[in-house]
């Protein structure tokens, strides 16, 4: 079984073919590019036999891969989150209003684990999840990525200004607005990182897992983590028995 899975966010299109169980290198389009139409259909997808997708992108985006599916002509399911779902059970009272791409980052987790455990999802957003050894999710948080929080300052304060700095992943005082403003925002990361350490200690929960376009660049300041970028595409897999036409 030849099966295409995408994980469409705000800043990028992610998506790789599963051939046979086996899931191939992971291919990405800019977001935008595919919103204003700059992206051609893949010859790769020509041999699909199933799509699986998510997608947190909007309406152009979702027509864009819609009308890709359609040219497929093969089974198609979107994820959303669910109440509960192979013994992971959602503490929002409403799954529906949660980004389906948190329920298949936590599940894909699940399913490797069966354990208590977090994840922690940096992207344009950063969210924190939190699931105990009984599969109940806890509940999380919601927070700016490290481009909102830069981005927030040069909007809303109007005597911040700076051109973008090569400062790498520096956390030291900056001697510039450019290098007070990116290090900063580094800091704030770091400090958040390290208190969902200590709060995963207090709960007793042991495994951490690092997902997301920007995971890489805050590894090191979760050293506990497990830096698995591909979660939500991961999550997919567990839609194999909801195949019910385009989604």
């Amino acid at each position: 079984m030849v099966v295409l899975e995408i994980d469409a966010g705000n800043t990028f299109v992610k998506w790789r073919i599963r051939c046979q169980g086996r899931p191939q290198a992971v291919q990405r389009w800019l977001t935008q590019d595919v919103r204003e139409g700059r992206v051609l259909l893949p010859e790769d997808w020509s041999g699909v036999q199933q799509v699986r997708w998510v997608s947190v992108a909007g309406d152009k985006v979702d027509h864009w891969l819609q009308t890709a599916f359609q040219a497929l002509a093969v089974p198609v399911v979107r994820a959303v989150a669910r109440d509960q779902q192979s013994g992971l059970k959602n503490a929002y009272q409403n799954p529906r209003q949660m980004g389906a791409d948190r329920w298949l980052a936590m599940l894909a987790v699940w399913q490797q684990l069966q354990d208590a455990f977090c994840v922690i999802d940096v992207g344009s957003a950063v969210t924190v999840d939190l699931v105990d050894r009984q599969g109940w999710h806890l509940g999380g948080y919601i927070l700016p990525g490290l481009r909102l929080l830069q981005q927030s300052l040069l909007g809303q304060t109007a005597g911040v200004r700076w051109q973008t700095t090569e400062t790498g992943g520096s956390l030291v005082p900056g001697d510039s607005t450019a290098a007070c403003v990116e290090n900063g925002c580094r800091y704030q990361m770091a400090a958040l990182l390290q208190y969902v350490e200590q709060d995963c200690r207090a709960r007793n929960i042991r495994h951490i897992w690092l997902t997301g376009g920007d995971a890489p660049l805050v590894a090191s300041w979760c050293p506990q983590a497990m830096l698995q970028e591909t979660l939500v595409l991961d999550g997919l897999q567990g839609l194999e028995q909801d195949l019910c036409g385009a989604g």
